[in-house]
């Protein structure tokens, strides 16, 4: 992580920028965004990350009012990081770059109170506009990708309408089986767990995958997790 100060600036005009972080795991993403972001009067660029730790920490250590946030970062999700800062309390207005446009990506970064989702290859080549009309008070979201979000958030409340559905049928027997088959479990390790007979224990599996509509213990798994009746993280 690198942190950059404009040596020709005087310290008031300094303390009264837009201060900028690049977070990018590519290098050239970085420099890319570094370059057109100070040919923007009143931008200072403040520091730069690659990693998922070295974001968090830049934020945590700097003054930062706009985060420009690659989701590409060397060790994982450029949005993980924006998580867990958000959890702390980070404020900061956030410019995504990301190529993917499918309705739980976008869903995912509006969650987070993103300012602008732009593509990588096109929110590269207008990254300083992009960043100069955040700071003027726009927002940067094209309306077929508020269209996916919205339709994803759809589909999310359709699902955990019927996950609730279906969970208020399942007994306490039948939750805590549902649980350590998510957990890879076998019948007789559940069964040890829980003594009680592996017999038994097939006849609540049995159970569950109708109350599910599923055949089998992958598509169980599968169905409860898109349910939000279990976590798979």
């Amino acid at each position: 992580m690198s942190a950059t100060r404009g040596s020709l600036a005087p310290m008031e005009e300094r303390s009264s920028a837009t201060q900028v972080a690049i977070a990018a795991g590519h290098p050239v993403i970085r420099g890319v965004a570094r370059l057109s972001c100070a040919s923007i009067a009143g931008i200072e660029v403040v520091g730069e990350a690659s990693t998922v730790a070295e974001v968090i920490e830049l934020c945590r250590q700097q003054r930062v009012d706009l985060l420009v946030l690659d989701v590409d970062l060397q060790d994982g999700d450029g949005l993980d990081a924006l998580r867990i800062l958000r959890t702390e309390g980070f404020v900061a207005q956030v410019l995504v770059l990301n190529d993917r446009t499918d309705g739980p990506a976008v869903l995912d970064a509006l969650r987070l109170g993103v300012r602008g989702y732009v593509g990588k290859a096109d929110g590269l080549r207008k990254v300083g506009e992009s960043v100069r009309r955040i700071v003027a008070g726009e927002r940067l979201m094209a309306p077929d990708l508020e269209q996916v979000a919205v339709m994803a958030l759809g589909r999310f409340a359709r699902q955990a309408r019927e996950g609730s559905e279906i969970s208020a049928t399942f007994t306490v027997r039948e939750r805590q089986i549902l649980a350590m088959v998510s957990e890879g479990l076998s019948v007789r390790q559940i069964a040890r767990k829980l003594t009680i007979s592996p017999r038994t224990v097939e006849s609540h599996t049995a159970k569950l995958y109708r109350k599910l509509g599923v055949r089998t213990r992958v598509q169980a798994v599968a169905r409860a997790a898109s349910l939000g009746l279990i976590d798979l993280r």
